[in-house]
């Protein structure tokens, strides 16, 4: 189902991008808060936005499934 398709291609980024994150604060952190609060806000926001599309794919999958008998 392409639905699935696009919930498991969302799933991937929402992945990537917590990968990215990490590598962020690992070189960042102790040493530069304020420089990885201005530099995570780009990819926290892009992961809000990936996991409010990951819901809604997922609400949109179990309203179309078949009722089980």
């Amino acid at each position: 189902m392409k639905t699935e398709l696009i919930l498991t291609q969302t799933m991937e980024q929402l992945e990537r991008m917590n990968e990215a994150l990490a590598a962020l604060r690992r070189e960042l952190l102790p040493g530069q808060p304020k420089k990885f609060a201005i530099l995570a806000e780009s990819p926290l926001e892009e992961m809000r936005r990936l996991q409010a599309e990951a819901e809604r794919l997922t609400a949109q999958i179990a309203t179309a499934a078949p009722v089980a008998a």
